[in-house]
């Protein structure tokens, strides 16, 4: 853009120091319109959000999550994180969650119970969390969802619960 900038500004210089272009005002006139829409135009592009948000470039960050392991590290029978080996039989119930932070931020995350341990990730700084959710949904067996299992407090925690190895559904 900056270049399309650079060049449009060069010919307008030039409209300019050599007005009328090819003896004719209305010549000059449209060219020198021209000249400033798309500066306009090139500097409005230039100056505006540089994300993307087209469906390749929302599908191919998508995959990039998807394949990044980060923090875990998969087996077949279970996964580490913190270097520590949780078995996917060994977990009793998993939990999404929302805090509320001064109203203004909020905290989200998977919160995993397993029969020794607790453990609470959050989104904004587990990495891998994405394919580790994808992976809890791959290795437990069905549980059911209540939506009654929505649960909250005074200040705001929302918990919701995703999985509860004693309510599986049978096949």
């Amino acid at each position: 853009m900056k270049k399309i900038i650079f060049i449009v500004s060069l010919l307008l210089a030039l409209i300019l120091y050599n007005y009328p272009v090819f003896n004719s005002s209305g010549i000059s006139y449209i060219l020198i319109l021209s000249c400033f829409i798309i500066i306009c135009f090139a500097g409005a592009k230039l100056y505006t959000s540089n994300t993307k948000h087209d469906y390749d470039s929302i599908e191919k960050e998508s995959d990039t999550l998807q394949r990044n392991d980060g923090d875990f590290q998969y087996t077949n029978d279970g996964f580490y994180i913190k270097k520590e080996f949780i078995k996917w039989n060994q977990i009793v119930e998993v939990n999404s969650f929302h805090i509320p932070i001064l109203h203004r931020q909020h905290q989200s995350g998977i919160e995993v119970i397993t029969d020794h341990n607790h453990y609470e990730l959050k989104d904004n700084n587990t990495s891998g969390i994405e394919k580790f959710i994808d992976k809890l949904y791959e290795n437990l067996p069905d549980g059911e969802i209540i939506s009654a299992s929505t649960r909250m407090n005074n200040y705001g925690l929302k918990k919701i619960k995703l999985y509860d190895r004693n309510k599986t559904i049978s096949h």
